[in-house]
C-alpha cells in the first residue's frame, strides 16, 4: 500500500490489537512536574487533527485518543475532536499533490472559521519524503516549510499548544535524516510545541506497521503515545 493511499478504516493488514479502554478510575492528568495540569480550557472542537496517511489510515489513532479524553472527562462522553487530515497531504508545498493539498491549508481552513484552534494535533513530512524517495532537498524543504507553519500558527495567536509527531523509520526513506529539524523546529517554536518521536514505540514491533503505512496495533500504540505526551504536558485536560 502507497503512503498517499488507504481509506479510513483500512489497515492494509490482518494484525488485529484490542482497542477496549481500561475500566479502572482514571486520575487526574498531572504534567511532568507532577502537579495537577488545568482542566476545562480547551473545547473537543478547538482540538485539530491535521497531517497525511499516518493520521488517516487506519483511523483508530485519532479515536483511540478521543475515547482516552473522554474516559478522562477531558471531554464529554459525546463530544469529539475536529479532523482535516487527508492521505497524501504533503507539508511542502514543492510537491504537486493535487487535490491532497498541503498541511498548511489544512489548519488555515479551520483557523479561517469561526471556531479557532486552540490545540493542534499533527504529523507531516513523511509523504514528502516518500514521493521524493529521501532526497536532501525534500528533508530541507519539509523542515523549512514546518518552520513557516509554525510562524504562521504564532502570528495567527489562538493555538496554545502544538503536539507534532514524526513516523517511525520505516514509514519512509530520510526519517532519520529529517528527525534533527523538525524537533529543533519544535522545540524553537513560540508556541509550546511537544515532539514525539515514534521511533522507540516502534522498534521491535514489525506488527505495527504494514508496508509503510500503520496496521491497527501501531494506531492503538500511537494513540496511546500521543494521549500519554497530552497527559504529560498538559494538552487539552
Amino acid at each position: 500500500m502507497r503512503l498517499g493511499e488507504g481509506p479510513i478504516g483500512s489497515s492494509g493488514s490482518s494484525s488485529t490489537a484490542t482497542s477496549s479502554l481500561s475500566t479502572s478510575t482514571v486520575a487526574a492528568p498531572a504534567g511532568a512536574d507532577g502537579a495537577a495540569c488545568p482542566t476545562g480550557q480547551v473545547s473537543a472542537d478547538e482540538v485539530l487533527w491535521i497531517g497525511d496517511s499516518w493520521v488517516v489510515v487506519p483511523g483508530t489513532q485519532h479515536t483511540r485518543v478521543r475515547d482516552r479524553a473522554r474516559e478522562a472527562g477531558a471531554i464529554g462522553p459525546d463530544e469529539d475532536y475536529t479532523y482535516r487530515a487527508v492521505p497524501g497531504a504533503v507539508m511542502s508545498a514543492m510537491f504537486d499533490v493535487g487535490d491532497a493539498g498541503t498541511i498548511a491549508s489544512q489548519y488555515g481552513t479551520q483557523e479561517s472559521g469561526s471556531t479557532k484552534v486552540k490545540v493542534l494535533i499533527m504529523d507531516g513530512g513523511g509523504f514528502d519524503l516518500y514521493v521524493s524517495s529521501g532526497s536532501d532537498a525534500a528533508v530541507s524543504s519539509v523542515t523549512t516549510a514546518f518552520e513557516q507553519l509554525l510562524a504562521t500558527i504564532a502570528n495567527d495567536g489562538t493555538v496554545q499548544q502544538i503536539l507534532y509527531f514524526l513516523v517511525p523509520d520505516s514509514a519512509s526513506t530520510g526519517v532519520d535524516e529529517l528527525r534533527d529539524g523538525m524537533q529543533s523546529a519544535c522545540a524553537a517554536s513560540s508556541v509550546p510545541c511537544s515532539f514525539l518521536n515514534l521511533q522507540p514505540t516502534w522498534m521491535n514491533h514489525p506488527e505495527y506497521t504494514s508496508g509503510v503505512l500503520p496496521t491497527d496495533a501501531g494506531a492503538v500504540a500511537l494513540g496511546d503515545a500521543i494521549w500519554a505526551l497530552m497527559q504529560q504536558n498538559c494538552i487539552a485536560q
